[in-house]
């Protein structure tokens, strides 16, 4: 009888020892599904967010006009308008730096992150831009700071003359 519940015992804990192995498994599965259900909601989320901004931006004659304009020559526009255009950087801009901070955890997909930055290297030299970071800068994380210090000192360009026609066509209603 001793023997025969010895038997039963080291069947029992073979058992147990499989199905504890099955649901590791299992939940290693699920946190991988898990894993990548975040990821996509993340980039589902930064994607929407900053395509909204633009389509707004690109929609809204006034407000197109008034970023063009801002990023080529901001002297050109009054105080109010170079407000506004602050402001919906800003507000873009923190978009910009909470994608920084999921990218930096791994939350965020790094192509996506990626696109963002080239975005930032787009508008880099810019006046209007140069005029927004330097008014700006300091209510960003230092972190993020850093990351876009970097992104305006690098020789990378990708604006692809973008606001030049409206700055060489101001030039020449100047002259």
């Amino acid at each position: 009888m001793k023997n025969r519940l010895q038997k039963i015992s080291i069947i029992t804990e073979i058992v147990g020892a499989v199905a504890i192995v099955i649901s590791l498994i299992f939940v290693g599965i699920q946190f991988t599904e898990n894993t990548k259900a975040t990821k996509s909601a993340t980039a589902a989320s930064t994607v929407a967010t900053i395509s909204s901004w633009y389509n707004e931006m690109g929609n809204n004659e006034q407000s197109s006009s008034l970023f063009y304009n801002f990023m080529a020559d901001p002297e050109s526009l009054n105080s109010e308008e170079r407000f506004q255009i602050i402001i919906s950087l800003h507000g873009l801009f923190l978009t910009f730096q909470n994608s920084y901070y999921l990218g930096q955890q791994g939350t965020l997909d790094s192509h996506i992150q990626e696109s963002i930055t080239k975005a930032a290297v787009g508008v880099k030299d810019q006046p209007g831009f140069r005029l927004f970071w330097k008014l700006r800068r300091e209510l960003f994380f230092p972190e993020f700071q850093k990351h876009i210090d970097e992104i305006v000192n690098t020789d990378i360009e990708i604006s692809e003359g973008m606001y030049k026609a409206v700055k060489d066509q101001k030039s020449a209603d100047k002259e």
